[in-house]
């Protein structure tokens, strides 16, 4: 597989991820482009597909958004533990003499050098690449054309990708960011409002689950409840190819013990329905995914 490698921490603005993902996606082509959350099957073993994978690729973008740096867990940041995935991920590619390119998102600054491991400061050498939410269009067409003499396509897409520098190239990505605008404008109208869903969770417990949203732009607002109880949405997007995606938090007990918990939904809308898989992260028990069927209240 050659193609591009997503790199990013999956509680670090990954919102930004996936959306880069189906933006190089509709120029590159599908399977041109790896994230973890997406392309690694359950009860694969995750280090040896990650490993493959940097090994093919052509070029790795390193995501890297506020929480990047510091992320930590039971008081220790994550980039210091040696069996950090996105460490392990950036050294390995750094060590195999890939392009690793740093990709700044939700206003995000490049780390100095001496605030990382000593093995990841090479990544500061590396010229940074900007891209913001209010320029999103802009800045993915200068990366389209930065990676288009790296990654190996095929000869169709090569031709498009040789001639970005000119009005032509630009007109098709313009004409491909209407069709786009279009496909969200239907799902914003369609999300918008109150479902519900009898969800059962892999412990055996069934729940009657509430879900609110608003569409701003883009972005996702609104509540999601987790075990009965409303949690805000965070870092809610609707993706290019209209898939939706959204996170929200909560607390897990244990004695004296607290631990957060990140759930992480993905799904799209299919026939009136709301289908929905969720992921929960963190806490002290491992946690199996879970499909959710939402119908409009």
């Amino acid at each position: 597989m050659s193609g591009v490698f997503i790199c990013y921490r999956r509680d670090d603005r990954p919102g930004f991820a996936a959306r880069l993902a189906e933006s190089l996606e509709h120029v590159f082509g599908a399977g041109k482009v790896f994230r973890d959350v997406e392309d690694i099957a359950p009860g694969t073993d995750f280090e040896a597909v990650i490993a493959e994978r940097l090994r093919e690729v052509d070029v790795v973008l390193a995501v890297i958004g506020p929480s990047w740096l510091d992320a930590g867990n039971e008081g220790r940041r994550r980039l210091d533990d040696p069996n950090d995935f996105v460490r392990m991920e950036l050294v390995t590619a750094l060590a195999a003499g890939k392009p690793v390119w740093p990709v700044l998102v939700g206003g995000a600054s490049l780390p100095l050098a001496d605030a990382l491991p000593e093995d990841l400061q090479l990544l500061v050498r590396r010229q940074a690449i900007v891209l913001s939410d209010t320029g999103w269009r802009d800045d993915v067409v200068r990366l389209i054309h930065a990676l288009g003499p790296l990654v190996k396509v095929p000869v169709g897409r090569r031709r498009l990708l040789l001639a970005l520098g000119g009005f032509a190239a630009l007109a098709v990505i313009a004409i491909v960011w209407r069709t786009i605008d279009r496909l969200r404008s239907t799902i914003d109208s369609e999300l918008v409002g109150k479902w519900q869903a009898q969800v059962v969770y892999g412990w055996g417990d069934r729940y009657t689950e509430y879900l609110e949203f608003n569409v701003v732009g883009r972005a996702i607002h609104g509540t999601a409840s987790f075990l009965g109880v409303p949690r805000i949405i965070e870092e809610g997007a609707i993706a290019d190819n209209g898939n939706i995606f959204f996170v929200t938090r909560s607390e897990t007990v244990t004695g004296d013990e607290r631990r957060l918990l990140t759930h992480r939904y993905r799904g799209s809308l299919q026939g009136g329905r709301l289908l929905l898989v969720l992921e929960s992260l963190g806490g002290f028990d491992a946690y199996s995914p879970v499909k959710i069927e939402a119908e409009r209240q």
